[in-house]
């Protein structure tokens, strides 16, 4: 990895000269305040955490070329030490900068060099080397074609898709079409957990299709997408499929519907194959190839998503999520204010809530009582500074 960082850096650097250089980036803090636990496995305190962020991005521009360095360093401090529930998986980087997110620590400093490759403006197509962020599917919320660092819905700050270690061709066919190909490499450029795809993007009757056919850590994966509208509803299907050392199918099927021109709602029910249709099963999940190289994160089988945006002015928004799992009959709801104070600096407001069966302490250990009963209610404050 260091010969590739260090070649891609030089790359960068004797262009830089001949380059428009963008500088920009941002400072958040998300102060939050998370409910006390009471139950058969944990007895924990109300729990203050402050999450801080910075984030540099550096992106040059030339005829023929662009590149980008993204580097987010961050800080969190806790009132006292907490469980986290983080399972192992593959990043799908070739090498990464080293951090300590152990849970005895009250302070945790993260480093992540997010972005740092080099696409070229070729004839045929556009050639992307280097850390990169890529996304598949059709869906609106839960896209079973998505494999590489899909974000879980109880993360933060997802303004920025996680990058991956990829080289990426993307061929124009058409106006409305593309094939895109490509290949992500894991630690170490090991076969076994790296991944290599081909997608074509194309529209047929004014409907967009999309086709991804991959494979990851030994797995294949066969994915089928569809958007379309229905009048003034817009409607959504994605379907994957996928073979190997773990068999499963994971399906998303939707609509949206603007009720005005400043309120938008979207449903979508998913069926997670990978997943386990009764609590018991969860806890054995984390070890599953769907898990740890999938970019699967829900644990039941059946669920129900949707989501209400109000823009209430020009300067403020009101959001709510709502996620149901529908064969332990837990919820997470999510509730955000965000409110522009000025040009560059934002204020937000969100309460994290969860209902459900609480954890069990069963003759085997812990185990879930519903997926998300066990989950402490948030409320959150945060900043974010754009320069």
């Amino acid at each position: 990895m260091k010969y590739f960082t260090s070649f891609l850096l030089l790359f960068l650097s004797s262009h830089c000269f001949a380059t428009h250089i963008n500088i920009s980036g941002y400072l958040k803090n998300f102060f939050i305040v998370q409910e006390s636990l009471n139950n058969d496995i944990f007895q924990l305190d109300t729990l203050y955490q402050s999450q801080n962020s910075a984030r540099l991005m550096l992106d040059g521009f030339s005829d023929q070329m662009t590149w980008q360095i993204h580097y987010e360093p961050s800080i969190e401090f806790r009132s006292a030490a907490s469980p986290q529930f983080a399972r192992k998986s593959n990043n799908y980087r070739l090498a990464d900068i080293k951090n300590n997110e152990s849970n005895v620590n009250k302070t945790i400093v993260f480093h992540n060099l997010d972005r740092l490759n080099v696409q070229l403006q070729l004839k045929a197509g556009d050639l992307t080397i280097g850390r990169q962020a890529i996304t598949f599917g059709s869906a609106r919320i839960i896209n079973p074609s998505d494999v590489f660092l899909p974000f879980n819905f109880r993360v933060r700050n997802t303004e920025y898709r996680t990058g991956i270690d990829a080289i990426r061709f993307q061929k124009p066919l058409g106006e409305l079409s593309e094939l895109d190909m490509g290949i992500v490499l894991s630690k170490d450029a090991k076969i076994e957990n790296s991944a290599v795809f081909v997608q074509w993007l194309g529209n047929l009757s004014g409907n967009d299709i999309q086709v991804t056919a991959m494979q990851f850590s030994k797995q294949k994966l066969l994915g089928l997408g569809y958007q379309g509208a229905l009048g003034a509803i817009g409607t959504w299907l994605e379907v994957a499929y996928v073979k190997g050392n773990a068999d499963y199918y994971r399906l998303s099927l939707g609509f949206d519907y603007a009720f005005t021109e400043n309120t938008f709602f979207m449903l979508e029910y998913h069926n997670n194959g990978a997943g386990a249709s009764n609590p018991s099963g969860y806890t054995d999940l984390q070890n599953d190839k769907a898990y740890q190289d999938g970019g699967v994160f829900l644990l039941g089988t059946n669920y129900l998503l949707s989501s209400l945006n109000w823009q209430i002015s020009a300067l403020l928004n009101l959001g709510f999520q709502g996620i149901v799992n529908l064969d332990d009959k837990s919820l997470f709801l999510n509730a955000a204010l965000n409110y522009s104070l000025s040009e560059n600096l934002y204020l937000g407001l969100a309460y994290y809530h969860f209902t459900g069966d609480d954890f069990l302490n069963a003759l085997e250990g812990l185990q879930f009582g519903s997926e998300y009963g066990g989950n402490p209610n948030s409320i959150s404050i945060d900043l974010s500074f754009y320069f």
